[in-house]
């Protein structure tokens, strides 16, 4: 990794960062100053609207049922999974991002993501599955061409960079437009640390120590 290349991947976390504390601190807005009513009770939707003066919503907090479906020039698309959380939305009414939670058979997942245009740009997530496979990561996605919409662009887009905890494996992984991981740096479970090149095969061409 090139300095350039380290300086631009920290300026992202730090991007992340930001827009991670921006969320909390909306949701924490909206929890101290609108979660009871004038008689003291507590106030239970199953979502809330968050919208700009021409209507538009901007934030949606919702559960699972209530949850709205993508939306990315004025037409909605199918999610893989039924999430809770916090959606973002830009002024046009285009779905950029969000927190979601979900639990499903492959495991409790949480994620907090933000978009390019027609999909998924970055993100922190964690999952943990039945069988104990746990992981904790930022990963960062190629930018597909901005004329594909949201289903073609899922079948070119593919994950660039992780920096991960699978499993108390440390690991940085670095991919070519492909997906196909090409440098990995890894320091494991037992403290054992590793830098390695991958030709497109997947063969190491290349590692120290």
């Amino acid at each position: 990794m090139t300095q350039v290349d380290a300086a631009k991947l920290a300026r992202d976390v730090r991007l992340l960062k930001f827009y991670a504390v921006a969320a909390t601190v909306a949701l924490a807005v909206v929890a101290l100053t609108g979660a009871k009513s004038p008689d003291g009770k507590v106030v239970t939707a199953e979502r809330i609207d968050i919208v700009d003066p021409s209507g538009v919503a901007r934030l949606v907090i919702a559960n699972t049922e209530r949850m709205p479906l993508p939306r990315l020039d004025g037409k909605e698309y199918p999610r893989a999974v039924s999430p809770a959380g916090i959606i973002f939305y830009d002024q046009e009414g285009n779905e950029v991002g969000g927190l979601a939670i979900t639990d499903v058979d492959a495991g409790k997942v949480s994620a907090l993501a933000f978009d390019y245009p027609n999909y998924d740009a970055l993100g922190l997530v964690t999952r943990v599955s039945p069988d104990g496979d746990a992981l904790a990561a930022l990963q960062i996605n190629s930018r597909p061409p901005a004329e594909l919409d949201v289903i073609a662009a899922s079948k070119v887009v593919q994950r660039r960079i992780a920096i991960q905890n699978h499993n108390e494996d440390a690991e940085i992984l670095l991919a070519d437009p492909q997906g196909r991981d090409r440098i990995r740096l890894r320091v494991d479970q037992a403290g054992e640390a590793r830098i390695e090149v991958l030709d497109a095969s997947g063969k190491v061409t290349w590692s120290t120590p």
